[in-house]
């Protein structure tokens, strides 16, 4: 039986949608005009629900939950750090105009947080991450490096460092997202909650499909490193059982004595290619790839096409990319 971590507690997945319509109904009575307006007239809404999300994975999940009765509208855009971007005037205007926005704990959303409400005291701000314990940013770093176990060492304390933020690299994890996407449009639109309700199951039945396909790729791999410039892929590695190595140390690009470091590590670890990602600099990626004679290859951890990016990903990773 597939499970979920909530918490610290493992889950079956197939509660989140058994349980959902009771759930659903429990969180229908705050729902406001639209909910008392489609309660009156016994059928839905004519207007889609106008929704915001932060990055473009969510727009993924949130279209695969809510389908034609959601308008969807992602802040930050393709090529863009969600760790650095500032919204727009546009964006400014379209949050003005959104009925919720589903938060998810990456840099911008705190301190633009109360720009957003300013602008519109109506915006319902929903956070899909309430039910997920995040995992420290720096549980992957060059400090915790072990040149004597290949398997590495993810048990380390130090160097802790903030939330990893990217918890849509993890299919499991997004299952706890678009639950709570489904729940929040069922709740403003309840004459629509079992559209939502079945919507989420085939999502979650997709999400069975492409962690099936992952594991197929990447379980002979268990315990294999793989090198990034940006720590993105912490919760993918976390669920597949690979070991991610960060070029990048807090955010700053790394010291000679740390580029040594790395470079010795994936000699020592057979690592031929340094993987970058379109939002960030590609100069120490491919500094390290010369010493070693290797390449630098790009991934893209906002990749709106979310499922198919994952599973390219995973054959990139076992050298088996065939599209």
């Amino acid at each position: 039986m597939r499970k979920m971590l909530i918490k610290g507690k493992l889950i079956p997945a197939v509660l989140l949608t058994t349980a959902s319509m009771s759930l659903f109904t429990a969180g229908c009575g705050s729902g406001g005009p639209r909910e008392a307006a489609s309660l009156a007239e016994g059928s839905f809404s004519d207007s889609p629900i106008s929704a915001a999300v932060s990055v473009l994975p969510q727009g993924y999940f949130l279209e695969k939950v809510g389908g034609d009765r959601v308008e969807v509208t992602v802040v930050v855009p393709p090529g863009a750090s969600p760790a650095t971007y500032e919204p727009s005037p546009s964006d400014m205007r379209a949050m003005s105009e959104a009925e919720v926005w589903f938060t998810v704990g990456v840099a911008f959303e705190e301190p633009w947080l109360p720009r957003f409400t300013g602008s519109n005291p109506d915006l319902r701000v929903v956070s899909t991450i309430s039910e997920i314990e995040r995992r420290p940013v720096g549980r992957y770093s060059i400090e915790s490096l072990d040149f004597d176990d290949v398997d590495g060492d993810r048990g380390h304390t130090h160097d802790e460092g903030s939330p990893d933020p990217h918890v849509w690299l993890s299919p499991e994890l997004v299952r706890s997202q678009a639950s709570v996407m489904a729940r929040e449009l069922a709740a403003i639109d309840p004459s629509a909650a079992d559209f939502y309700i079945e919507n989420l199951e085939s999502f979650q039945r997709e999400i069975d499909s492409l962690q099936n396909g992952i594991h197929s790729l990447l379980d002979t791999l268990s315990g294999r490193s793989f090198m990034v410039f940006h720590p993105a892929w912490g919760y993918f590695a976390d669920e597949f059982g690979l070991i991610q190595v960060p070029v990048e140390s807090g955010g700053s690009e790394p010291s000679p004595g740390e580029m040594a470091l790395l470079v010795d590590y994936a000699r020592a670890n057979g690592i031929s290619t340094i993987f970058v990602s379109p939002q960030f600099s590609t100069s120490s990626a491919r500094a390290i790839a010369s010493e070693i004679h290797g390449e630098v290859s790009h991934l893209d951890p906002l990749a709106r096409d979310w499922a198919d990016n994952l599973l390219r990903v995973a054959e990139r990773l076992a050298g088996r990319e065939s599209r």
